[in-house]
C-alpha cells in the first residue's frame, strides 16, 4: 500500500511538472525521489529576550525532492515542503513549493534553468531547507535573515525568484571553478512575483566559487534589485565566502555587505541603509560521528549609525547516529547600547535549541 501511495504521488507531481498530454509516457527508471525531515526544540534561558520561553516543539518540515531525468540534456525538478504541521483547514503551518524549474544541458559548463529557483546566493540560501546539509540547528542569520538578530536588519537578498538561470562548472588544472547568473522578476508585494513583475526593471544575481582541490574553496556573490517590497525601493549585496578544510578541521567565513534605498528615512542619511552582516565558524569532525561546532555571527543594520551592532555566538554538537542526525547547541544573542537588544534589561538572552534530522 506504501508503495502505491509513493507512485501515486510521483506520477500528480509528474504531471503537475511535465504536463498531462497523452503522449506523456513515464518511465520510472528516471525518476528520483529524496528528501528530509526535521523536528525541533527551542527554550529560552534568560527572562527576557526574542527566544521561546515556553519550551517549545516544533514540528519542523517534511520534504520531498523529485527530479525527472526526461532525457540525456532534459530534466524537471521539483522541490515540495511541508512545515511546522501543515493543515490549510486550520490556516496552520505552511505549503509551499520551494522550487519547481526545468533544465537543459548543453555542456558542463552551460546549463539552462527556467522556474521558481532558490536565489543563487552565498553558502546556505539554497540549502536552508535542508537542514542535514549543515551542521547547525539553523542557517546562520547574519547573512541570511539578519532580523532574527537585530528587529532593524533587512534582508541582503529573496529567497526565491522566478527567471532564468545559467549555471555551469569546470575543472582548471587541479582545481575547478562554477557559476550561476539570474535575471528574475526580484521580490516585491504588488503581484505575484513567480507570476507577474511590477515594474520594468529585473532583478540579477550572480556567484562565482573557486575550489582549490579538496581544501580551499572561495566564492562572490552579487545580487541587484528594484524590488519595492517591505519599503525598499532598489538594494545592491555583494557577498564573500570562503572555506577551508585541512584533515578533520573546518573552518568556514561569509560576509555580506547590503545597499538599500529606503522610501522612508531611517538613519541620518535620508535616503540610504547601508548593512553589514558576517560570521566566522569553526568544526572539528571526530571520528565516530561527533562534530562540535561554534559560530560568531554580526550584524551591522546601519553602518552609519553607531553602537547598533547585534551579535550572536552559538556552540554545540551534531551527532550522527546511525542514518539520524541530533543537534543541540547554547545560543547567545547580544547588542550593543542603541542595538533594538537594547529594549531588554541586560541587553542579551540565552536559548538553547536541539533536533533530530533526517535525509532520505
Amino acid at each position: 500500500m506504501r508503495h502505491r501511495n509513493v507512485r501515486s504521488l510521483i506520477v500528480a507531481v509528474a504531471f503537475i511538472c511535465l504536463g498531462s498530454g497523452p503522449a506523456f509516457a513515464l518511465d520510472w527508471d528516471s525518476i528520483t525521489l529524496n528528501g528530509y525531515t526535521g523536528f525541533e526544540f527551542e527554550t529560552q534561558l534568560t527572562d527576557e529576550g526574542n527566544g521561546d520561553p515556553n519550551h517549545s516543539f516544533d514540528a519542523d518540515l517534511f520534504d520531498l525532492v523529485l527530479n525527472f531525468q526526461i532525457s540525456d540534456r532534459v530534466r524537471a525538478s521539483t522541490d515540495l515542503t511541508w512545515e511546522h504541521g501543515a493543515a490549510s483547514e486550520d490556516a496552520r503551518g505552511n505549503v509551499a513549493m520551494e522550487y519547481g524549474f526545468m533544465e537543459y544541458t548543453v555542456n558542463d559548463l552551460l546549463r539552462v534553468q527556467v522556474g521558481k529557483l532558490f536565489v543563487p546566493f552565498g553558502v546556505f540560501n539554497e540549502i536552508h531547507t535542508a537542514k542535514p546539509a549543515f551542521l547547525t540547528v539553523k542557517e546562520a542569520a547574519s547573512t541570511n535573515k539578519s532580523s532574527r538578530i537585530v528587529d532593524n536588519a533587512l534582508r541582503f537578498y529573496p529567497r526565491w525568484a522566478a527567471g532564468i538561470n545559467l549555471r555551469g562548472d569546470a575543472p582548471v588544472g587541479d582545481s575547478s571553478f562554477d557559476y550561476d547568473l539570474m535575471i528574475s522578476n526580484g521580490e516585491q508585494e504588488a503581484t505575484n512575483p513567480f507570476e507577474a513583475d511590477n515594474n520594468a526593471s529585473k532583478a540579477i544575481t550572480g556567484r562565482l566559487r573557486f575550489y582549490l582541490g579538496e581544501v580551499l574553496h572561495m566564492g562572490l556573490s552579487f545580487n541587484y534589485d528594484k524590488p519595492e517590497f517591505d519599503g525598499i525601493e532598489r538594494q545592491v549585496a555583494v557577498g564573500f565566502e570562503v572555506a577551508v578544510q585541512i584533515k578533520d578541521v573546518e573552518l568556514m567565513l561569509e560576509a555580506v555587505y547590503g545597499e538599500f534605498r529606503l522610501t522612508q528615512a531611517t538613519s541620518d542619511d535620508p535616503d540610504k541603509q547601508r548593512q553589514l552582516g558576517a560570521f566566522v565558524q569553526g568544526a572539528y569532525r571526530l571520528p565516530w560521528g561527533t562534530t562540535p561546532y561554534l559560530r560568531l555571527e554580526t550584524v551591522d543594520p546601519e553602518i552609519d549609525a553607531s553602537d547598533d551592532e547585534g551579535f550572536l555566538f552559538l556552540w554545540g554538537v551534531n551527532q550522527r547516529i546511525d542514518d539520524l542526525i541530533l543537534k543541540i547547541e547554547h545560543n547567545y544573542v547580544f547588542g550593543r547600547e542603541e542595538s533594538t537588544l537594547a529594549e531588554f534589561s541586560e541587553r542579551r538572552f540565552h536559548e538553547i535549541k536541539a533536533a533530530v534530522v533526517l535525509g532520505f
